[in-house]
């Protein structure tokens, strides 16, 4: 392990939260997703990596409700959510972010925040006139809550601005902030790093490694490969919808099937060649 490798050197759990059996999906003629077998292990932090095109975005789509699978299975916690839609799977404890974020510009960050909490009581009409005393007593402990996860996140002093004067890596940190306000037992983030400044993407994933060790399962898609060898517990990696390669980053990192998947068939003949020409 590297001197700046951030990973827990504990031991995971061999817990199954996440399991995908026989997944697929196909666009038209063409294989998005054909996923045999993958699990992700309660309390990790899994990278799901691979080159462009390799169907890691839909296969988020497919396991949080999004996009329906054209067969297989996805169970979380024990529980088939093969066909539920996305809102009742977040409703379950397996909520995502996205490569884009989704912020409400125009409301403010607070706001942003409050919104996301679960069974609000204020969303029932009839609430609003028999129990107004109990929503405005859980809309308290909303705000107490969302205020304390954004002194988490350094976005205090910020809570009362408008959500789209944000930085990306303010939102990117946000957006996860936001997360949590569900009570989730499992994250998925797509390119948490992407368009984020050096200083705040450290910050992120720190974020990260403090709520793994709190008891959080993380599986995300990045392609920043330092990123992914420093954080990971655990390195899965696609290519045309399948998945090739699942192991440890150094696992990972020398597989011939990665290598080809990346940089084409001939990649260790070229690296070999490349190899036996230094001095």
């Amino acid at each position: 392990m590297r001197s700046n490798d951030v990973r827990s050197s504990d031991t995971r759990s061999n817990d199954v939260i996440l399991s995908c059996r026989g997944v697929r999906k196909h666009f038209g003629g063409v294989v998005a997703v054909e996923v045999a077998e993958f699990d992700v292990e309660r309390n990790t932090v899994t990278a799901l990596i691979g080159p462009n095109g390799a169907g890691k975005t839909t296969l988020f789509d497919l396991i949080t409700g999004f996009v329906d699978p054209d067969g297989g299975t996805i169970v979380f916690e024990e529980t088939d959510i093969t066909d539920k839609p996305a809102h009742a799977i977040a409703r379950d404890g397996l909520v995502r972010t996205f490569q884009l974020t989704r912020i409400l510009n125009k409301m403010t960050v607070l706001e942003n925040m409050m919104l996301a909490a679960r069974q609000q009581r204020g969303e029932r009409v009839q609430n609003t006139f028999f129990r107004r005393r109990d929503i405005a007593h859980q809309e308290a402990e909303i705000k107490v809550r969302a205020l304390a996860l954004l002194e988490r996140f350094s976005l205090l002093p910020l809570a009362y601005e408008y959500a789209g004067r944000l930085s990306g890596g303010q939102k990117k940190l946000l957006e996860l902030a936001r997360a949590l306000m569900t009570d989730p037992t499992m994250v998925l983030l797509d390119e948490p790093m992407a368009g984020v400044n050096p200083a705040l993407g450290e910050q992120l994933l720190r974020y990260v490694l403090e709520l793994r060790d709190e008891g959080m399962t993380f599986l995300f898609v990045e392609h920043d490969m330092d990123i992914v060898m420093r954080i990971s517990d655990r390195v899965v990696v696609m290519a045309t919808g399948e998945i090739i390669s699942d192991g440890t980053a150094d696992d990972v990192r020398s597989d011939p099937a990665v290598l080809a998947a990346y940089l084409g068939d001939h990649a260790q003949e070229d690296i070999a060649e490349a190899e036996g020409e230094q001095p």
